[in-house]
This record gives structure tokens, C-alpha cells and sequence, in this order.
């Protein structure tokens, strides 16, 4: 029996047909297990970045810059006519004896009768030495922050800008980045160390761009004071956060 030529052809076309889908079954299947793969690559480089971003930013301070001697020097070395008690202990850090100059200091926080300049100077100093040591950043924001509370309640503006500056620094070190941003942008009118407050504050904005929306870092802590004036400190402890200038808000 002779087979017709066009049923034969037919089963040809078939054949191939069948062929073709076999290899491209096969084919997307390879590509399936590629897509997996490279879905799986892809999270774990997700890890990898996240874990890369926490440990960035709990990396210790002390790679920082720290406040040397001839920062606080060129700064605020004290007259030796109105700051007598701060002069030798100006000269034993710069001298290069930091501990010495540490263990100095006591004495004179615990003096009465030092004028009011003298006793924010003397914080303002501790605050610089214990910055300088690395050590514990929190102890020296404190004394910053008398010095600069005593300032602002005797409307000493350029100890409380100096004051916000040195506040500023501890919060960069200890990577409270929004804190550190409004330290150093109310201590922006001071002349002396000028382009330092300008790098940091905008190294500390930077920071703040990088953290998740979610991170409470985003925000300044709970109770932290502005020591501007009192509306704003108002709006500062009930708000905590700065999205837009809060300067706008309080007049709107």
C-alpha cells in the first residue's frame, strides 16, 4: 500500500514540531533555574549591603576626627588675665599630656569662685579633653550641655554658639546624626571654626539621607533641647522630629 506522500509530510512537520517544543520546554526550564539562582544571588547581595550599612554606622567613633589641642587652642585659648585657673591645663594638653590635663579639671568644676565665663570655659574645656580621649563621648556631651544651658540662661550668645559646637561634635561622634545637625546649625553663625561646622553638619545630613525611613536615628531624641528659646524647645520635645524647617512650622 503506497502512503500519500502529503500525510507523510504532515507527520514530518509534526515530528518537528514536537522536537522544538521539547527543546524549548527544556530550555525555559533552564532559564527558570537561572532566575532562581540569580533571584537567590540577589538577596543574599541584599544581605550582604544591609549588613555592611549597620555595621558602617556602629563602626566606632573614634575613627572620627577628634578635637585636637590646637583646635580648642586656635579657638578658645583663655587670656591668662580672665581665665588664669584654665591656662595651665590649657598648656599640659597641648604639651601632650591628656590625662594630666584630665585628672586637672575636677578641681576647677568644683571651684565657687570663678566668674561665669570662667565656669562655661571650664566645661567647654572638660567637654574638649574628654572628646580627645575618645572615650566616652555621652560624658562630654553632658558637660557641654551645662555649658552651654548656664550660657544661654545668661544670654551669653557666642559661649552657647561655642557651646552647640562642642554638642554638636559629641552627637557627630556618637552617630546621633540628627542632633548633630541641629547642634551644628545653631552654631553656624560663629566665625571661628566655620568650615568644621560646615563639614560636619553636612556629613551628619548625609548620614541622616542614608538611614532607613523607618530608623528612629532619623529623628532627634526624646527631650532634646534647641536652648534657642523656649517656644521652639516647646515644639522640639513634642514633635522630636524635622522633616522641613521647624522654623517655618512655629510661625505658620
Amino acid at each position: 500500500m503506497n502512503s500519500n506522500p502529503a500525510v507523510e509530510e504532515a507527520k514530518a512537520m509534526l515530528l518537528k514540531i514536537v522536537r522544538e517544543r521539547d527543546e524549548l520546554r527544556i530550555e525555559l526550564a533552564h532559564a527558570k533555574t537561572a532566575i532562581i539562582e540569580l533571584e537567590n544571588e540577589n538577596i543574599e547581595y541584599d544581605r550582604l549591603l544591609s549588613n555592611a550599612n549597620e555595621q558602617l554606622y556602629e563602626c566606632d567613633p573614634k575613627r572620627f576626627a577628634i578635637l585636637a589641642p590646637q583646635e580648642w587652642i586656635g579657638t578658645w585659648q583663655c587670656d591668662p588675665e580672665h581665665y588664669p585657673a584654665l591656662v595651665p591645663i590649657e598648656k599640659v594638653w597641648r604639651n601632650g599630656h591628656l590625662q594630666q590635663a584630665l585628672n586637672m579639671m575636677p578641681a576647677i568644676l568644683e571651684r565657687k569662685d570663678l566668674g561665669i565665663r570662667h565656669r562655661i570655659n571650664a566645661r567647654l574645656l572638660f567637654s574638649a579633653l574628654i572628646q580627645c580621649s575618645g572615650d566616652n563621648f555621652k560624658l562630654a556631651c553632658q558637660y557641654a550641655e551645662e555649658a552651654l544651658q548656664i550660657a544661654s540662661e545668661a544670654q551669653i550668645h557666642e559661649l552657647a554658639g561655642k557651646a552647640q559646637f562642642h554638642r554638636g561634635l559629641c552627637y557627630y561622634f556618637l552617630s546621633e546624626w540628627a542632633n548633630a545637625k541641629w547642634c551644628l546649625h545653631l552654631a553656624s553663625y560663629l566665625k571661628d571654626h566655620a568650615q568644621t561646622i560646615s563639614e560636619c553638619r553636612e556629613k551628619a545630613e548625609q548620614n541622616l539621607k542614608l538611614l532607613p525611613e523607618d530608623d528612629p536615628k532619623r529623628n532627634v531624641t526624646p527631650g532634646f533641647k534647641m536652648f534657642c528659646y523656649s517656644k521652639f524647645d516647646r515644639f522640639v520635645y513634642k514633635h522630636g522630629r524635622y522633616h522641613q524647617n521647624p522654623f517655618e512650622r512655629l510661625t505658620t
